[in-house]
């Protein structure tokens, strides 16, 4: 049944609502930025360097990285803007993540430096790739005291600035790994399916959902790849019995389809009837953590494989009630 355009907004269904502001930040943008990249970085972080015939990846850490830092390359952050950073994390290991605020990729890369005064020499290997760079770094602080970066050598974008701001990633520490805590709904909960891969290497899916309001409403993201490359989606999600509402915000993409979650010997599944992000077939995920808790990822780093999902799990609702 149509829904009337004239509803309040308070009750109006995810596809009916306005188009965002550019201009303004949104809950979800904001979010993203400080939490869904920080739950993703933590199985890089907490990895030890890889090793690799490069430079980037030889060369110990030193004890004082001048890069160390979040260096973006925008000021917006509103939904939709464009969007470019690069994160070192001081210790050899960092990401570049480029697209806009609500739909974005990330690779991880190792590197080392060598301090020149206000000239850094760079030493870079992206890991899922492979390419290796030898850049230099220039520092310089403007009449405000704000520190400046640009790149020679760029591999994305030769000649552009990047400002260093402050970061939650800065202070990162990866989490103690600890039992995954009983939940019942589905938001405040990350539901990954994570799967090692035949040809090698591995992939995984993830929904990555922070709690409802009491009108059943909540923002979220999407993340697709491994731990050295994905990408990021962001969007608003609304549970309504057992549907779900999933509005996709950078592409105004509104969908729904029926859902249901099962309590297996391997723990809680989610399973979406038609899921958006595998072309609307039914998929399976499992009950990773909660969503912005630091054991998110207690059950899945570490671990070799996922265990097989029950028989059940990829049934449809109409067979699995």
């Amino acid at each position: 049944m149509p829904v009337r355009r004239s509803l309040p907004a308070s009750t109006r269904p995810l596809a009916t609502r306005p188009r965002r502001r550019a201009a303004a930040c949104s809950p979800c943008a904001a979010l993203g930025l400080a939490l869904g990249l920080t739950v993703l970085a933590v199985p890089l972080l907490d990895s030890a360097p890889r090793e690799a015939a490069s430079t980037a990846s030889e060369a110990p850490a030193r004890a004082e990285d001048p890069l160390r830092g979040l260096w973006t390359r925008y000021e917006t952050r509103g939904e939709g803007e464009p969007l470019r950073f690069w994160y070192f994390h001081g210790d050899g290991k960092g990401l570049y993540r480029y697209g806009k605020v609500g739909l974005a990729n990330t690779h991880s890369f190792d590197y080392s430096v060598e301090p020149a005064g206000r000239h850094v020499g760079v030493s870079l290997q992206f890991r899922k790739r492979g390419d290796a760079h030898a850049l230099t770094a220039v520092l310089e602080q403007d009449a405000r005291g704000q520190t400046f970066m640009t790149l020679r050598g760029d591999p994305y974008e030769p000649g552009a600035r990047y400002r260093k701001v402050e970061s939650d990633l800065d202070g990162f520490e990866p989490p103690a790994r600890s039992q995954p805590d009983q939940a019942s709904g589905i938001g405040d909960r990350l539901w990954i399916d994570y799967r090692n891969l035949a040809t090698g290497g591995a992939e995984f899916h993830m929904y990555q959902l922070a709690a409802t309001a009491i009108d059943g409403r909540g923002v979220g993201w999407f993340h697709r790849g491994d731990f050295d490359n994905w990408s990021t989606e962001s969007l608003t999600y609304r549970i309504i019995g057992d549907r779900i509402e999933l509005f996709f915000d950078v592409r105004e993409e509104p969908n729904s389809t029926a859902f249901h979650v099962n309590d297996g010997d391997h723990g809680r599944t989610l399973v979406l009837a038609q899921d958006p992000r595998d072309f609307w077939a039914t998929h399976a995920y499992r009950d990773g953590g909660r969503s912005f808790g630091g054991p998110a990822f207690a059950r899945v780093v570490g671990s070799p494989a996922w265990p097989a999902p029950d028989a059940q799990d990829g049934r449809s609702p109409e067979l699995n009630p």
